[in-house]
């Protein structure tokens, strides 16, 4: 009989298991998994962070802010992209101090005390991005430390004690979009060339910055947002936004603005967004924002606007274009009937207005081709006012088709130089709500005159010399008179300005030469007449020191006879009578 095969425990299988897992982890080679072999290597191959900053390997960001550092720290990973320095002690940032990242995109140096950026300070930094130097103590613009900066595409000079803005502060940048010079409180100058270079600039800051005149923006053909809020703007003028037509938002509140003149805004054809609100503007010049073709947003609240007259054409105009938006536009301030009510609510029927009044017409002008012309035409500040030219075309301050011709803010037609093709008839218009003037004037161009103010005439008298012949021939008849001088009268022209030619004068058959003995008569006359003067000088000359001898002698006569009549007076002391007293 066969026995059954026992099993062996399960308690001794599991032991014997466990030591041949044993045996063979111990034989064979340790293996590390996949994440830990990774951040080992990464570990080892990230350079060390300086230790008053706190770094980010895998974003390249380092920051070092609130450390009291003097000075960049050195240490900084090469890989970094992104470096904060802000609210340090900095004060001086020394050339090459950033050299080594290539790959930096954004320095924040902002609330430091810097007071000087030297040349090639952000040498190196072939990448950059963005640079933000806002709340120093920076009293110049560093234009010589932007000469790398070839990507810089945003700059922040915020809030630091600058004092001016020369020509061509930032032209070493021309790939700026974004310039923030906002907070300037002690900026006293910016030169009209200081924004050249900047074709590329897209925003612009220049709030707080206590200006009384907008600055020359002209370069700035591609500026999109201007900020101008917080300065000191008694009136705009029309030139003051001159070139600016890609800009779409304008922010001018908080200006003390009293009035703009008509045609300010004639350039801004692609404006959206005007900002005018907490100025102390009453009105409005008549069809101010007729050229503001895109303009929804205009707030213009916070103002004493007078609801009369001169406001009724921004009235009609914010009810077409806004009409449902009435808190944009603020309140009546004046008269006393419609204040507090908006400005959509000012109606014609409740006003007893007028059409404008030509102060100065324009009158009839006759003029040389070449020069300059103005036909003045005087009104209301804020009457509108165009030009109609002789050929149908209507003239406004905006207008750029006629490089000659310039409608003025003041309403005159200004010509630069006129031409034979100007002549014609000009009509000045005046318009507002309850009306228009119009006044016509005749401008007829003649040819150029010779100006003979400007020629200087002039006689000249050439003296010629007949020398004696060394063997004269035998004479076989009377010798004819030869004159020792000729007279040849002769006329020189000169001219203080190109002109035509000086007119040639043709001698007459009818006129008579010059007679060679008159001309020598009279050089004997006056040599005469020199001789003469000559002698008379001398003989007066004799005559005073003949004069001055005898009041000499008479002089030392005088004084000898008072030396031989001069007496010497002794006093003697009468000693015997003093001693008897």
């Amino acid at each position: 009989m066969r026995l059954p095969r026992r099993q062996p425990p399960a308690s001794l299988l599991a032991c014997l298991t466990l030591h041949a897992w044993t045996l063979c982890t111990a034989a064979s080679p340790p293996q590390s998994s996949p994440s830990s072999s990774s951040s080992s290597s990464s570990s080892s191959s990230s350079p060390p962070c300086p230790s008053a900053c706190s770094c980010s390997g895998q974003l390249g960001k380092v920051v070092c802010t609130r450390r009291g550092l003097s000075r960049a720290p050195s240490g900084v990973p090469p890989n970094t992209r992104y470096l904060n320095l802000m609210e340090n002690n900095i004060g001086l940032v020394q050339a090459d101090t950033f050299r080594h990242l290539h790959r930096l995109e954004v320095l924040q140096l902002g609330r430091n005390s810097i007071r000087q950026v030297e040349v090639g300070a952000f040498s190196g930094l072939a990448n950059l991005n963005t640079l933000e130097l806002f709340d120093n103590w920076l009293t110049v613009v560093p234009s010589g430390a932007f000469e790398y900066l070839s990507k810089l595409r945003e700059l922040w000079l915020r809030n630091n004690p600058i004092e001016s803005i020369p020509s061509y502060a930032f032209n070493r940048v021309p790939s700026l979009l974004r310039l923030d010079l906002g907070e300037l409180k002690k900026l006293e100058y910016i030169s009209d060339g200081a924004f050249e270079g900047l074709d590329n600039l897209k925003y612009l800051n220049l709030g707080m910055c206590n200006m009384r005149e907008v600055p020359n923006l002209s370069p700035l053909g591609g500026l999109e947002e201007l900020e101008l809020s917080g300065n000191h703007f008694p009136r705009l003028r029309p030139a003051a936004f001159r070139g600016l037509r890609s800009l779409r938002k304008l922010w001018i509140m908080s200006s003390q603005i009293s009035l703009i003149e008509r045609n300010a805004f004639d350039e801004l054809t692609a404006l959206v967004e005007l900002n005018l609100a907490h100025n102390n503007l009453s009105a409005l010049p008549h069809d101010l924002f007729a050229p503001l073709r895109f303009l929804v947003e205009p707030h213009l609240h916070h103002n004493p606007w007078a609801c009369g007259c001169e406001a009724l054409w921004l009235a009609a105009w914010l009810r077409e274009s806004l009409p449902s938006n009435s808190s944009c536009c603020g309140r009546c301030h004046a008269p006393p009937a419609m204040r507090g009510r908006f400005l959509l609510d000012v109606e014609r029927a409740a006003l007893r207005c007028s059409a404008p009044f030509l102060s100065d017409a324009p009158a009839d002008l006759n003029i040389s081709e070449g020069r300059g012309a103005a036909l003045r035409c005087r009104t209301a500040a804020m009457a509108a006012v165009r030009w109609l030219l002789p050929d149908g075309a209507v003239l406004s301050h905006a207008s750029a088709s006629r490089p000659r011709l310039a409608v003025l803010h003041d309403g005159t037609l200004n010509f630069s130089h006129v031409l034979a093709a100007d002549t014609g008839l000009y009509t000045c218009m005046a318009a507002n709500a309850a009306g228009s003037a119009n006044a016509s004037a005749y401008l007829n161009v003649t040819a150029a005159e010779l100006d003979a103010s400007a020629y200087s005439f002039f006689t000249t008298v050439t003296v010629e010399t007949a020398a004696p012949p060394r063997k004269p021939p035998p004479p076989t008849a009377p010798a004819a008179y030869r004159p020792a001088y000729t007279a040849t009268a002769t006329v020189l022209v000169r001219g203080t300005r190109r002109g035509p030619s000086a007119p040639t004068a043709t001698p007459d058959a009818s006129t008579p030469p010059p007679s060679p003995h008159t001309s020598l008569d009279e050089v004997m006359r006056t040599t005469k007449i020199i001789i003469g003067c000559f002698v008379a000088v001398t003989l007066l000359a004799a005559a005073m020191l003949i004069a001055f001898y005898k009041l000499r002698k008479r002089h030392q006569r005088r004084a000898t006879v008072t030396a031989a009549r001069t007496v010497e007076i002794i006093q003697v002391d009468d000693g015997g009578g003093g001693g008897g007293g």
